[in-house]
């Protein structure tokens, strides 16, 4: 790998064409030799560089190609390395680009960006030994780093790819005179991961775990993540709805909601400025706990366990409509007035929590007049004839008729539901439902709570996520951001707060079937790719191993890890006991390790092998060797005592032992196949 003290032949300086034998072969010359082996180190750097690419901007990626593909060509060529002042103005132009990126050369993005281009600058200075160590210790932390924005399966399998190729690259090195072939290394690298997997796993279990991220702030790698927000204007859950990410995963415990009643309840809005709806700021005075209580007893209950993905806010995502707070050994939560579970922190690790939920249970029945008030509040100046229709329909009296003809409304009037509505302009309401008439779920349920507001009914916008997707391999079922909905609820004296979706009354299949079926029409012209045959089955089976990885690697956080060491008896407080415990465990499994791995084998001669299980197949027939005989004397001994077939193989397989011992000029490789084969066929 030294390209300076390379020496190459004139001729093939002045071709700078693609050497066939640097591509493979035996051992032809310190130079090939060299060049396979600097081959050898690039593809495990590639290797090493690849899971990065999906994350680093398009030039970054380029950057780094270019100085991969120059350094290719200088190997296949022949040429020496660039000198001192070509690599200090690479090195300057580097960190001049990403500072014009990033605007700072701290902080992960800027940092992963300039750890993976000096990593291709670093392949021009390989000239020593030091150097390529350098190189593979510096892929090794590339590799960490990819776990900054993924902690899936994949980057998994990706990482112990890259780390069998660098493992493999580090034996190369150790490699003098001999030239070991391919897959010799990869199998010598493969062993020795194997080795280390119950040092890691041990490691994995008992080495404390932080209670919060391992790298700089908390929400850092989360700012790009799509997800429910603390506001809804329209556009924003059309863009949610185009979007196939996890949410999160629910197993029910025993009986399972219909599609219908698949409402994950999030934010609660009921301020509205004409044109955005928002969080209600309530004041002490003008809020109450809400009430929670069963109209029947007996109904049903569904009790279950969520996996929710980490994101960048604090609502854990609830069964509407919840019995109790959700259950979480990673997370304190609270209940607002408006009815929304919300931890302490924001939610930037991946949870698991169980709770329990009843369709029927009524909420919000315990509301006064003053908690009321807000809820009834409409900006001046807006939407007139939406307030002119309500004043219509103030005649008949009764909130539950005005709720019931607003769903008329939206049932038998020409409203259509699209993923692509018209814009709307200052009185958006009004232009919706007397003009435009096409909108999503977001249109429908702020038009009808502002309505339900003119009509002098409490009522609010309620977002979340509504249905799911079942996984019948695994039994669970997978909410993603494409089942982000909106809805409303309205206050009844006798009832409290009761959820009306009026999209369900335009769209039923949206609410039935439980998916953005529209958006995804719209991407698939007509057939939904996701569920087709085994496509959809292979994406649901890969959706499982997720999950399991999930449940038994990632979420195995610091609460599950004291949990199992106290059943242990041990004390995580206490730094020397745990340390102690550490310290004898890996002692022992190092020392077992040590026992299988560090004996002496020494290397049979092929030739005696096949001898051995000759004399073995003769002593299981009664007609043992002695220690004393020599194979001739054994030979004659017991030929008699054979039958003609057999002492004729048996004068083979002596004759051929004698020769592999004490000819040195035969092909022992032929010799050994045939003796192999006479072997397998004596039967004394």
């Amino acid at each position: 790998m030294n390209a300076r003290n390379t020496t190459p032949t004139p001729a093939r300086d002045r071709r700078l064409g693609l050497s066939i034998r640097a591509l493979g072969g035996r051992l032809g010359g310190t130079w090939e030799r060299e060049r396979r082996d600097t081959l050898f180190l690039m593809g495990a750097v590639l290797v090493s560089v690849l899971p990065q690419a999906p994350w680093m901007p398009l030039w970054c990626t380029a950057g780094f190609l270019i100085l991969f593909i120059w350094r290719l060509g200088l190997v296949f060529s022949g040429r020496p390395l660039p000198g001192t002042a070509v690599r200090m103005i690479a090195a300057l132009a580097i960190v001049g680009a990403v500072f014009a990126q990033y605007h700072t050369l701290f902080g992960r993005e800027p940092g992963v960006a300039l750890l993976i281009l000096f990593l291709g600058l670093k392949l021009m200075e390989m000239r020593a030994r030091r150097d390529l160590f350098v190189v593979i210790f510096l892929c090794c932390f590339l590799l960490l780093t990819g776990y900054f924005h993924s902690q899936g399966i994949l980057m998994g399998v990706a990482t112990m790819v890259a780390c069998l190729t660098l493992v493999a690259s580090m034996l190369t090195m150790q490699f003098r005179q001999e030239e070991i072939p391919v897959v010799r290394r990869i199998r010598y690298a493969a062993v020795l991961l194997l080795q280390a997997i119950p040092i890691a796993a041990i490691l994995f279990v008992l080495f404390p775990r932080p209670s919060g991220p391992l790298w700089g702030q908390a929400d850092d790698s989360l700012g790009a993540r799509t997800g429910l927000s603390d506001s809804m204007s329209p556009g924003e859950i059309s863009n949610l709805a185009n979007s196939d990410e996890v949410v999160m995963r629910i197993e029910f415990q025993k009986d399972v909601p219909p599609q219908s009643e698949l409402y994950f309840r999030g934010p609660t809005f009921g301020h509205f400025d004409g044109r955005s709806w928002r969080a209600m700021l309530m004041h002490p005075g003008n809020s109450v706990n809400p009430e929670v209580s069963l109209a029947n007893p007996a109904g049903t209950r569904y009790r279950y366990t969520a996996t929710l993905e980490p994101a960048v806010n604090r609502w854990l995502l609830a069964l509407d409509r919840p019995l109790s707070l959700p259950v979480s050994d990673q997370e304190q939560v609270r209940v607002t007035p408006t009815f929304e579970m919300v931890a302490n922190d924001t939610l930037v690790r991946r949870i698991r929590y169980t709770a329990e939920a009843s369709p029927s249970a009524l909420i919000g029945r315990n509301e006064t007049e003053r908690t009321l008030a807000a809820w009834l509040r409409l900006p001046d100046g807006f939407n007139p004839k939406t307030l002119a229709l309500a004043e219509r329909w103030r005649e008949d009296g009764d909130p539950k008729i005005w709720v019931q003809r607003a769903m008329d409304m939206f049932r038998e009037s020409p409203f259509r539901y699209t993923m692509a509505p018209p814009l709307l302009g200052r009185d958006s309401v009004d232009e919706f439902l007397f003009d435009t008439k096409a909108g999503f779920c977001e249109h429908y349920s702020s038009a009808f709570v502002v309505l339900m507001r003119a009509l002098g009914v409490p009522a609010r916008v309620v977002t979340g996520y509504q249905g799911a997707e079942a996984n019948p391999r695994d039994g669970y079922w997978i909410v993603r951001q494409a089942n982000a909905h909106a809805w409303a609820e309205v206050w009844l004296a006798d009832q409290g707060w009761v959820r009306i979706d009026p999209t369900g009354a335009v769209a039923p299949e949206r609410i039935e079937l439980g998916q953005m079926q529209g958006a995804r029409n719209t991407r698939t012209a007509g057939l939904d790719l996701g569920n087709a045959g085994w496509l959809g089955g292979l994406r649901l089976g890969f959706d499982g191993l997720t999950h399991a990885w999930n449940q038994w690697l990632l979420s195995y956080d610091r609460a599950k890890q004291t949990s199992l060491l106290s059943r242990l008896g041990l004390d995580m407080t206490d730094w020397r006991e745990v340390a102690g415990s550490l310290a004898g465990i890996l002692g022992l499994a190092l020392g077992v390790l040590a026992l299988f791995t560090l004996r002496p084998r020494l290397p049979r001669d092929p030739a005696e092998r096949q001898y051995d299980e000759f004399c073995q197949r003769l002593a299981a027939a009664g007609l043992e060797r002695f220690p004393h005989e020599t194979p001739n004397n054994y030979l004659y001994r017991i030929e008699r005592m054979l039958d003609p077939q057999q002492s004729r193989l048996a004068r083979d397989i002596v004759s051929l032992h004698i020769r592999m011992r004490y000819d040195l000029g035969v092909s022992r490789k032929d010799l050994v196949d045939q003796m192999k084969a006479l072997v397998r066929t004596f039967r004394p």
